[in-house]
């Protein structure tokens, strides 16, 4: 048997423990899990009571790499240590696979791409979407010429307000210094997706966002978090054991006091005093090649999905999803059971209407209209998981990447870019030229 891979992770949240599945249950025969790291570290011993791992456990990031020296650091830790996290790692020889985004700032963004390079180590970024059939659908028809030249694009994100949308709010996703807002944290997939499409690099970015729904002012009743506040009778938005971290849940599971002990805030006031991202945004960009992008992500919706237009030189693709409906009984969705047996109920989310396939409709200039109609893949981002794990746990790559699917630290960059140049205008009401900044990331 040749030599397994040995993998640490820093971050003991949810996407964490996706990663640890990928290693110990999907890929056990070429990775194995050496090392966990957080802060928290009873979130490190519940990972090794669930998943029956040894997996030696620090609060010291410097620690963990200078004692294991793994082969692979996964980096899913809050957005605004990437860079920290994701730089010691390359530098200390390893290579990372990070989730998204790559990171919060322009700063940042260019001072990993520069470490990637230094250091002669490989970043695999987890753009999950571009392997989801639809999104990888798309790209093949743009580059079979089924358009021709893409010249403009017209995407927009909804997020539905009672359950994934409220989510980054009530989280540390609801301050900007930690995530970047919406438009890094969450728009990253998406403007991955636009350069993706659009095969071009952007280089001017103009955005507004505001606070329409979410955040102070927009709720008669403000407390700190919903499990100590005094208006929940009487709010509408309380949640009880809003279990949105599976990590949490496995805590509860396993018989640990979460409250307190976890330290983790997961059902906060969305409309307290420390929200300070926008909940609605719009994006434009220009890229290098001439291609425009109009995005807009709006995070009150009543349900989720896209609309998505691309026109050509040639023709004209549409794409509408919409998904994540919530249901009528969205408060009765958790029922976690105790280990005595208990059932500890709480209000939560459920979803319905979830399609079984997704469609794009192709309108050529020349010839007929045509439907293209893709698997809705149920499991890990429409699929996108499994072979993400696949490439970063066991290299794993198709024999001809055609569609360039495997993103790197540049394609994070890039992605990061537009969402912090788009956060910097909101502020100034300026448009941001980033070729002064990106022109190295290329070469």
């Amino acid at each position: 048997m040749s030599k397994r891979k040995r993998c640490a992770i820093v971050g003991i949240g949810n996407r964490a423990h996706s990663w640890v599945g990928g290693i110990v249950e999907r890929h056990p025969d070429v990775s194995e899990l050496v090392g966990l790291c957080d802060l928290n570290q009873d979130r490190c011993h519940d990972i090794n009571a669930a998943y029956g791992t040894q997996a030696a456990v620090f609060a010291d990031y410097d620690r963990m790499l200078a004692e294991l020296h793994p082969d692979l650091v996964v980096v899913t830790s809050p957005e605004g240590f990437h860079r920290e996290h994701i730089e010691k790692a390359l530098d200390a020889g390893c290579d990372v696979a990070t989730e998204k985004p790559l990171c919060i700032t322009l700063d940042d963004a260019a001072a990993i791409v520069a470490a990637e390079k230094r250091s002669g180590r490989k970043l695999f970024m987890a753009f999950n979407y571009r392997h989801i059939p639809l999104c990888s659908k798309i790209r093949e028809l743009i580059l079979g010429g089924a358009i021709g030249r893409p010249v403009s694009m017209d995407l927009t994100w909804y997020l539905d307000y009672k359950g994934h949308g409220a989510s980054y709010f009530r989280r540390w996703h609801r301050m900007m210094k930690l995530s970047g807002g919406l438009l890094v944290t969450k728009a990253s997939h998406h403007f991955d997706l636009a350069n993706w499409w659009m095969d071009d690099v952007p280089e001017v970015v103009y955005g507004q966002g505001r606070q329409n729904f979410f955040g102070p002012g927009h709720n008669p009743f403000v407390g700190e978090r919903c499990s100590t506040c005094p208006h929940a009778k009487a709010c509408a938005w309380y949640t009880d054991v809003c279990v949105v971290d599976r990590t949490e849940k496995l805590s509860q599971e396993l018989g640990y006091r979460v409250k307190g002990v976890r330290n983790y805030v997961n059902d906060a006031c969305p409309f307290g005093p420390e929200v300070d991202i926008p909940d609605t945004m719009s994006v434009q960009v220009r890229y290098r090649n001439g291609g425009l992008l109009n995005y807009s992500l709006n995070a009150s919706v009543p349900y989720e999905g896209w609309n998505l237009a691309i026109n050509g030189t040639k023709g004209r693709l549409e794409s509408k999803i919409t998904d994540n409906k919530p249901s009528p009984g969205w408060q009765e969705r958790f029922q976690i059971t105790g280990p005595d047996g208990r059932v500890l109920k709480g209000k939560g989310y459920a979803v319905t209407d979830w399609p079984a396939e997704y469609g794009v409709h192709v309108m050529p200039h020349a010839g007929d209209d045509y439907e293209v109609r893709l698997p809705n893949i149920a499991e890990g981002h429409g699929g996108g998981d499994w072979k993400i794990f696949e490439a970063a746990l066991a290299d794993r790559y198709p024999e001809s990447d055609a569609l360039s699917v495997f993103a790197n630290a540049v394609s994070g960059a890039f992605s990061t870019a537009i969402g912090a140049a788009a956060n910097a205008s909101i502020l100034s009401g300026e448009p941001v030229h980033l070729t002064p900044i990106t022109t190295d990331w290329t070469n």
